[in-house]
């Protein structure tokens, strides 16, 4: 067989959809959390004169990467939950068809 010869199954796919399930999502999730946990910082935080502007600065970005967390888990859960399904699925009958056409006498 030729080395550079790729090829899918549905057996990978179903492993993408495995570490997707239980490598990435757990990341991103701990990722979330860890910027979540760092919203804001305990006393005395930035200071009297540092609040006004490296507090709002501060504050503003971690929202935007909380955000940003939130709709890369929900892409990530989507292609784990819907679309690599779909295609483990439809490959899976491709694979049985051509089985059964190869089989055939």
């Amino acid at each position: 067989m030729n080395q550079h010869t790729i090829f899918i199954t549905s057996d990978a796919i179903g492993e993408v959809r495995r570490d997707i399930r239980e490598d990435l999502l757990p990341l991103f999730a701990e990722i979330r959390q860890i910027l979540e946990e760092n919203r804001s910082l305990d006393f005395p935080g930035w200071g009297a004169l540092g609040e006004g502007t490296v507090g709002a600065l501060y504050r503003s970005l971690v929202d935007t990467f909380v955000r940003d967390a939130d709709a890369a888990l929900g892409v990530i859960r989507t292609w784990e939950g819907e679309h690599l399904r779909f295609a483990e699925r439809n490959w899976r009958t491709a694979e049985e068809l051509a089985v059964r056409r190869v089989s055939r006498p």
